[in-house]
């Protein structure tokens, strides 16, 4: 564990006010993170407690009125964990016993010579990150059991083994199972046999490269059901590297699997149509980018290149390209913008080209599904402009 820079604030607790003075120039100067204060009485060092921002307790255990053991029991009342040092000249077996059985942190008795302030300072900065480890390391667990049975994900945590550790509520609905049918078990239960060499590969390459890994898979629920699920798994480690856990968050996208391919089963479809049509087609977006526009349009328009590499392209920047071959360039260009502008249906308008023949053009606002859009039809007029 490397110790931290952060300061650490010392109360001591010792009757004799040239004690306590001498106790906190030495630690002081031992280690410049120690920030002592002094109290001079059990009752005074609980009102300094109860203001906050002590990471230690530092007591001797001979004061009047109230011995270190006894008040060390009324500081764990409310400081269950809190550093507690006994530092007294006053040691016995009994008075050890009696301390470690009312909580105390760390047992030292006091010794003639300097030297015993360094041995004192050791064993508070040492009890203090201990402490502070601690705590920090229940903040995150709690955290992340909050996150656990929060997520609206499947979450799984896994042991090194890759056995079921735990489940949360979202992972048992999306696998059918409770939570005590795999604890302790692993993965084959829903993961269908043909998928169990990817996943045993998988499992190998989280281990050894301590990383993370997404993937898609086909499960198989407890009633046998198959479903298609998104898995992001995840090795945690700690400071030294050493694998602390493995969890996976997944989430059920059959539905959404099973569109994502009809959509692109009904794009297929509707792009060998448009490209079958005898009329050129052009599909914009809200934004005037071109969503699709197919061969014809670009036999009409006389464009090099290929009609699927034209998905994004600015269709300002197209249509002042394509001007060029109309007679009246300039309002070829402003009549676009007027009927974006209008977003209102346009039937056979005639376009004269420069070579003295004619485009029709039809238009049609249309919905998509992130907003507004264009569709332009264009065929050759039948005779001479």
């Amino acid at each position: 564990m490397t110790a931290s820079t952060d300061p650490i604030h010392v109360l001591h607790v010792d009757d004799d006010p040239d004690i306590g003075e001498l106790v906190s120039v030495y630690l002081e100067r031992e280690d410049d993170r120690l920030s002592v204060r002094t109290a001079t009485s059990p009752e005074e060092a609980t009102d300094l407690l109860a203001a906050g921002g002590v990471d230690c307790v530092v007591s001797d255990y001979d004061m009047p009125g109230s011995n270190g053991i006894e008040f060390l029991e009324t500081v764990r009342e409310d400081h269950p964990d809190l550093p507690f040092l006994l530092y007294t000249g006053k040691g016995s077996e009994e008075i050890a016993s009696d301390a470690i059985s009312a909580g105390v942190t760390d047992y030292l008795q006091k010794e003639a010579g300097t030297s015993q302030y360094a041995v004192l300072a050791n064993r508070i900065t040492n009890a203090v990150e201990q402490y502070r480890s601690t705590r920090a390391l229940e903040a995150s667990q709690e955290r992340l059991s909050l996150f656990f049975e929060q997520s609206p994900l499947g979450v799984v945590e896994w042991t090194e083994e890759f056995e079921f550790a735990r489940l949360n509520d979202a992972a048992e609905e999306i696998l059918g199972y409770e939570e005590s049918d795999l604890l302790g078990g692993t993965w084959p239960p829903f993961v269908p046999e043909t998928e169990r060499r990817h996943v045993a590969v998988l499992e190998r390459d989280l281990l050894a490269n301590k990383g993370g890994y997404q993937s898609v898979n086909e499960n198989v629920r407890s009633d046998g059901e198959r479903i298609r699920c998104a898995w992001h798994n995840q090795v945690v480690t700690d400071e030294d590297g050493a694998v602390i856990g493995v969890f996976s968050q997944f989430e059920d996208v059959t539905e959404a699997e099973a569109r994502k391919r009809e959509i692109e089963r009904t794009n297929a479809v509707l792009s060998t149509a448009l490209d079958a049509l005898p009329v050129g087609m052009l599909v914009e977006d809200g934004d005037r980018r071109v969503i699709r526009a197919n061969e014809r349009v670009y036999e009409l328009f006389d464009i090099d290149g290929d009609p699927e590499a034209a998905a994004g392209r600015d269709c300002r920047e197209l249509a002042v390209q394509l001007s060029r071959r109309f007679a009246d360039p300039a309002g070829f260009v402003d009549g676009i913008e007027r009927i974006v502008d209008a977003r209102q249906p346009v039937d056979d308008e005639r376009l004269a080209l420069a070579d003295g023949t004619a485009l029709i053009r039809t238009y049609r606002p249309i919905d998509l599904p992130d907003g507004g859009g264009h569709l332009w039809a264009y065929r050759l007029a039948n005779g001479p402009d």
